[in-house]
């Protein structure tokens, strides 16, 4: 099993106003359980304020749960070291409706900086100078319809070519 929720919860706390002086506490999500094997495929639907955005990061790893166990490609994200779990985000993608690049910066840099997760601080770091691998980010770019762009700033493109780029980031 790739992907496992056992009664997993994230409760938010919110001020109400400053005269009543209390906070509101809102789960967001409440006792979820979830397995999704591989090469499976599901789609994530809901109003607004169901938990469809707190859902994704807690499986991206970017929130722990309040209650309840994760397991995410065999491995218990939040039972390993810090630096175990950087590299298990490394393998996993999460991409948002509204990518957030930088507008100055160049594509290929952008699609450079996913490696980033997968290497030493000092040679991620080099690649958004430099990018290293230009020859495999001018094939992922070009799986996308973008190879022309590879070079171009991110201001420059259109919200769905933004968006490609997030993903081939």
């Amino acid at each position: 099993m790739n992907i496992a929720l056992r009664g997993v919860g994230v409760t938010f706390t919110r001020a109400t106003t400053a005269l009543q002086n209390q906070a509101q506490v809102k789960p967001a999500l409440d006792n979820i359980t979830l397995a999704i094997n591989e090469g499976e495929q599901v789609a994530i639907i809901g109003p607004s304020g169901a938990g469809k955005s707190t859902l994704l990061r807690l499986l991206a790893t970017a929130q722990q749960p309040d209650t309840g166990e994760i397991g995410l490609l065999n491995t218990s994200p939040w039972s390993i070291s810090s630096g175990v779990r950087q590299k298990l985000r490394a393998r996993i993608g999460l991409i948002q409706q509204s990518p957030p690049l930088p507008p100055r910066q160049r594509v290929v840099t952008a699609v450079a900086a996913g490696r980033a997760g997968q290497w030493s601080r000092l040679k991620g770091l080099l690649n958004l100078i430099y990018p290293m691998d230009i020859p495999n980010i001018r094939t992922t770019l070009a799986k996308l319809d973008l190879a022309e762009k590879i070079f171009e700033r991110c201001d420059q493109l259109s919200g769905g070519q933004l968006q490609r780029v997030a993903i081939a980031r």
